[in-house]
């Protein structure tokens, strides 16, 4: 159910299966509904940073850096644990 208080979660996870797997088209596609459907969702910014990762595992550098900007950009006092995952992938990608 979409109005679940736990929806937001409970996409970000089914992304989550996909990105281990290495389905990055249905990852991508999964974390971006995520984070357009529950903005202010406690996974949105790993949803944000797992898109961006997704991106980059279907080899869409530019974008996958744009995700990763947006994200510090929302996100500046978010979890130091996915800021410092964004850092370390804009600079493996040399966004």
């Amino acid at each position: 159910m979409p109005e679940h208080r736990l929806a937001s979660n409970a996409t970000y996870w089914l992304g989550e299966t996909y990105y281990v797997r290495n389905q990055y088209d249905d990852a991508a596609r999964v974390f971006a509904q995520s984070y357009q459907k529950y903005p202010g969702g406690s996974k949105t910014p790993d949803s944000l940073l797992k898109l961006a990762l997704s991106l980059s595992g279907l080899g869409k550098k530019q974008e996958a850096c744009i995700a990763l900007a947006q994200l510090k950009t929302e996100f500046p006092g978010g979890s130091s644990a996915v800021l410092q995952r964004a850092d370390k992938e804009m600079t493996d990608l040399g966004c």
